[in-house]
Formats: structure tokens, C-alpha cells, sequence
């Protein structure tokens, strides 16, 4: 059911994965693999309670070995859902938590400049979006909002010495 379940993902057939997964989340209701991919269908589907019902389930599945680090994917899609939801409390430290585990992850970035924003922390905001479209390759668009967010961060903060050095990097890069 699980492969099945990808299939029909891969299919664009979001209707007949939810089903797939189900039936493999009814017989083996404590498979991470399974609990995930069932959360983010719900999500892409639109069905955020249920997402963030079967992505919350995970963090209560116990691991063992080298599975016990966070399921990050799992989080990302929690954290989105709760994003959605205009949950921010509940989705900015899920969005830290994957920027500090992979920093080479473009969206979470922008992610967290939409979340700063709609919170009104204008610096933090820039200076996400900043590092999202400096990853993105685009360094017209990074610079300017690494400069805006050095107008609006708090002086002595590392965001803002940061923010100055990608200023004086990308300046540079021309």
C-alpha cells in the first residue's frame, strides 16, 4: 500500500493515495513512512486538520537506532500546515529546527521571511527572504532584501552582522 500510495502521489492522483496510504496506515498504524506520506497528501490536498493530525502522530511514534532523529520532511509539512492554519506560534520553531538541520534547504527560507512578516518582524523577515533567493541564485533580489533587513534589525544582533556580510559579498559578486 505504501508503494502504491507513492504511485498514485507521483500520479497526481492525490484522491486514490489517500486511500492507498490508509489502508497501509490500518494495517500498520505505527510506520512512520506511512503516517508521513499519508500527512502530506492530506496536505497538498487541502485537508490540513488531518494533515496536521497524522504529521503531529509522528513525533509520538517511538524510534529506535539511527532512526531517532526527527522526521524532517515530516516537520516541514507540519509546519506548513501549521502556516496555513495562521498557526505561527506552532510553525516558526518547526521551521528553525530545519533551517539549523539543513541549511541548504531553499524554502524553508522563505518560509520563515512569510512567517517573520505576518508576525511583524520586518528585519527577520528580509533577512530570510535574503538568504532564500541568495540560494536561489538570485543576488539582485537577495541584496535587496539583505539591505532592507539591515535597516530594520536590531544593532549588535547576528543577523544584522550577517546580514552586512552577505551585503558586502554579493556587492562584491557583481
Amino acid at each position: 500500500y505504501y508503494g502504491l500510495g507513492l504511485a498514485y502521489h507521483k500520479m497526481g492522483r492525490l484522491d486514490k493515495s489517500i486511500e492507498a496510504f490508509q489502508k497501509g496506515h490500518l494495517l500498520v498504524p505505527k510506520d512512520i513512512d506511512i503516517v508521513r506520506e499519508l500527512g502530506i497528501v492530506y496536505f497538498l490536498s487541502g485537508k490540513l486538520d488531518q494533515a496536521i493530525e497524522m504529521l503531529e502522530a509522528i513525533r509520538s511514534i517511538p524510534r529506535t537506532g539511527s532512526d531517532q532523529n526527527d522526521d524532517l520532511l515530516g516537520l516541514y509539512y507540519l509546519g506548513r500546515g501549521y502556516k496555513e492554519r495562521g498557526d505561527f506560534a506552532q510553525a516558526l520553531p518547526l521551521f528553525l529546527k530545519i533551517q539549523k538541520e539543513v541549511p541548504e534547504f531553499v524554502e524553508v527560507y522563505h518560509n520563515l521571511g512569510s512567517i517573520y512578516g505576518r508576525i511583524g518582524r520586518k528585519g527577520l523577515s528580509h533577512f530570510y527572504f535574503g538568504k532564500h533567493f541568495k540560494l536561489r541564485g538570485e543576488r539582485n533580489n537577495a541584496l535587496l532584501h539583505f539591505r532592507t533587513a539591515f535597516e530594520w534589525l536590531e544593532k549588535g544582533s547576528s543577523e544584522k552582522e550577517e546580514a552586512q556580510r552577505e551585503i558586502k559579498e554579493l556587492t562584491q559578486a557583481k
